[in-house]
């Protein structure tokens, strides 16, 4: 059987993850995952992470969330977004096992 929920997937420079995963947190998301972004292309061109001091590096915050959840998190799109460059994008998903998100 198959269980709808959302998922809300935040790109993010990696130097923001933590405040983003906090909020996550506080909105009550049961979980998120962690990715690097090796490489990318958007409106401002081109951009590679892997420098040494890793400041230009974006992640990928992944989180499976209820309806709830994914509504809190819109709703807090002031805070999410703020000054800091993001990308958020919430669509619908299925999962095999609903009482874990």
């Amino acid at each position: 059987m198959l269980h709808a929920r959302k998922r809300i997937e935040i790109v993010v420079e990696a130097v923001q993850a933590e405040a983003v995963t906090d909020l996550l947190d506080r909105l009550g998301a049961p979980g998120w995952t962690i990715q690097p972004v090796l490489s990318g292309k958007g409106r401002q061109g081109l951009r590679r992470g892997g420098d040494p001091g890793g400041v230009f590096d974006n992640v990928l915050i992944l989180c499976i969330a209820s309806e709830a959840v994914a509504q809190r998190v819109a709703e807090a799109r002031d805070e999410l977004l703020g000054a800091r460059p993001a990308i958020v994008a919430i669509s619908d998903c299925s999962v095999l096992r609903g009482e874990h998100f």
